[in-house]
């Protein structure tokens, strides 16, 4: 079983964090492949975490853990925060495949996205 877990950064605002449940729960609706699982973490300021959601993955037995940041630009917690967070788990399970997924917003699709959603109010 393989895993894909969107990690977004979290936020103090519920209303935020329910944003990111709802698009978890929109993407597992749409995913039609039974061998991924789809979660998702929060870096900060929310739960679950990026530790906790690791850890249940693993429980489950997935063998492959794909994780994509739910981010826009590539700052500090990008470039430096979660790829520190995910190497602990690679030393420490060499039995499971991490795959760290370029943000979001690093994503070319990103720029039809802007377009198609600015079309007609320009």
């Amino acid at each position: 079983m393989n895993s894909l877990i969107l990690i977004a950064h979290g936020s103090r605002v519920e209303d935020s964090n329910n944003e990111v449940v709802s698009l978890i729960k929109r993407l597992k609706d749409k995913n039609k492949d039974e061998n991924l699982c789809i979660s998702y973490a929060f870096l900060e300021l929310a739960e679950p975490s990026i530790e906790h959601s690791i850890k249940e993955q693993i429980k489950k037995g997935c063998k492959k853990i794909i994780l994509l940041p739910y981010f826009l630009a590539q700052g500090k917690h990008v470039k430096v925060d979660i790829p520190n967070e995910i190497n602990k788990y690679k030393d420490l399970h060499k039995n499971i495949e991490f795959v760290l997924l370029p943000h979001l917003g690093a994503n070319d699709m990103i720029i039809d996205l802007i377009l198609s959603n600015a079309k007609g109010k320009i």
